[in-house]
């Protein structure tokens, strides 16, 4: 089979990166949701340590003051603080790798005031009337340029506002 169209090939490799990494960060959003179910047990009689490779799930880098944030939360923007917006996925991509539209600029790109290392968080504006969330559209923003206004977690498991014990 000899390809003649080798642009084509080139766009068509691209587009199924692309999905493929819109569904990892799907998949990375219902582990989130569903808990550690993945994680393989122990016996406890060992203490697992990883490798520190500079990931935060919380969004921040590591030695900053960035406050943890969690699926479900309630943030605001810190350059528009009139509309609160929910946390709906933690993305594993730094902002200067989080396209927002096929082949369009970086979330890096449009928020030239953040750092482009920042972790993406993804957020949806909901309305108080809402029944569900499913088909909201999706923003991203740098984790930086969010501050959380209310949990939906308890993360010290001590308090009552509405964590798992």
């Amino acid at each position: 089979m000899m390809i003649r169209d080798h642009e084509h090939v080139a766009k068509r490799a691209e587009q199924l990166e692309r999905e493929g990494a819109r569904e990892m960060r799907r998949l990375a959003e219902a582990k989130a949701v569903a808990g550690p179910e993945h994680v393989d047990a122990t016996d406890g009689s060992g203490i697992i340590v990883a490798e520190d490779d500079g990931l935060r799930a919380d969004g921040g880098e590591p030695g900053e003051d960035c406050e943890p944030i969690d699926v479900g939360d309630h943030v605001q923007d810190r350059e528009d603080p009139d509309a609160t917006m929910v946390v709906v996925n933690l993305d594993t991509l730094r902002a200067d790798a989080y396209e927002l539209e096929d082949g369009g600029p970086t979330v890096a790109q449009v928020n030239p005031d953040y750092p482009e290392t920042d972790d993406v968080v993804e957020v949806i504006y909901p309305d108080r009337t809402d029944l569900t969330l499913e088909g909201k559209k999706r923003y991203a923003f740098p984790r930086s340029r969010l501050e959380v206004v209310a949990r939906v977690h308890d993360r010290d498991r001590d308090g009552d506002d509405g964590g798992e014990r």
